[in-house]
């Protein structure tokens, strides 16, 4: 009996909503943090110049555009 009662909770259509608003809330704060971690390697490098410092960057700038391709790909399945 507990199960059929969790059964039926999932194919709520405002629970189902309820999910896809939190992932994607979680997926747009996760880009910001991406697009800071940005903003810290460059004032880093711009501090701290060391010949791994371009790496480094790049390194970020790949993170940020996956949180941003994941953001944008699941709000287009969501």
């Amino acid at each position: 009996m507990v199960a059929e009662g969790v059964s039926n909770l999932l194919n709520l259509p405002l629970t189902l909503v309820f999910l896809k608003g939190v992932i994607l809330l979680i997926l747009i704060f996760y880009a910001i943090f991406a697009l800071l971690i940005i903003r810290q390697v460059d004032l880093m490098s711009k501090t701290l110049i060391t010949p791994v410092s371009p790496v480094v960057k790049a390194i970020s700038i790949i993170h940020a555009g996956f949180a941003i391709g994941l953001l944008i790909l699941a709000w287009g399945i969501l």
